[in-house]
């Protein structure tokens, strides 16, 4: 007599939809202090420099000096604490990547086994978030100075078109430099190191390089995220001759690389 033993079902792995994986991302950034904190801080931060750089223009327009004094402002001029705000961004990123650090991501990956969309949602949380800080701060940043520099004597001009421009723009520059942050921290895995590896990308290096390395070190300087993307938030030309369309296309590039690195290193290694 054939006895026939009852097949056993199939283990099936826990899943979890893709969306689960960001809203879930999204309650932990929030929940920490200090993100609230940074965000902020952050999102005062353009509007700040903003009034400052008013008070400042309209008190030189008063000045007995000609040569102190200044007529007209463009609105790009108040783009330029973006990128001093990169590295606030860029500290958030690294504080969001590591925040699981030390065995606590293991939940995570208990929840979503397959651990690429976490990586995937928390690129798109520190990269909305950082989007969002860039353009609410450039927007308010841009428009302050009509009320600011009224009857100062400084001619202050920005069409609604050029506003938008640059509103998009920092925002599109801020979450680029989030999502190359958080990539590169998940990359090196120590907090404090991945707090100066980005310093050191988009300060240093470019400045070392194209002060040593003549022109070709000048023009390759132009490659880096910040050199590459601030092309399209100020009037400073790019040493390596690109456009603020290119630039961003070199900054979507590194941060290309960057997460497909932070997605292998989750694949293949214990987080």
């Amino acid at each position: 007599m054939t006895t026939v033993a009852p097949s056993r079902p199939a283990v099936q792995r826990a899943t979890r939809p893709f969306g689960s994986s960001v809203r879930a991302e999204a309650i932990k950034f929030w929940s920490l202090r200090s993100n609230r904190i940074l965000v902020a801080v952050a999102m005062v931060f353009v509007p700040l420099n903003a009034v400052l750089l008013s008070i400042s223009l309209g008190q030189r327009a008063d000045s007995p000096d000609p040569g102190m004094r200044i007529s007209s402002v463009a609105p790009v001029a108040y783009l330029d604490s973006v990128l001093w705000l990169q590295l606030l961004i860029a500290v958030l990123a690294v504080l969001t990547a590591t925040s699981e650090s030390g065995g606590r991501i293991g939940a995570s990956f208990l929840a979503v086994p397959s651990r690429l969309p976490i990586l995937g949602a928390k690129v798109i949380v520190a990269g909305l978030v950082s989007f969002g800080i860039g353009v609410v701060g450039a927007a308010s940043g841009q428009l302050l100075p009509h009320l600011l520099l009224s009857g100062t004597g400084v001619t202050y001009a920005a069409e609604g078109a050029e506003v938008l421009r640059g509103s998009i723009s920092s925002g599109l520059y801020l979450g680029l430099i989030a999502a190359i942050s958080l990539a590169l921290a998940i990359l090196v895995g120590n907090l404090i190191v991945a707090l100066l590896v980005p310093l050191a990308l988009y300060t240093i290096v470019p400045s070392v390089i194209a002060s040593f390395g003549g022109d070709i070190g000048s023009r390759i300087s132009g490659y880096f995220p910040t050199i590459a993307g601030r092309t399209a938030l100020s009037a400073v030309e790019n040493p390596g001759g690109l456009d603020g369309a290119t630039g961003f296309l070199v900054m979507l590039a590194w941060a290309a690389v960057a997460v497909v690195g932070a997605g292998l290193r989750y694949r293949f290694t214990d987080a």
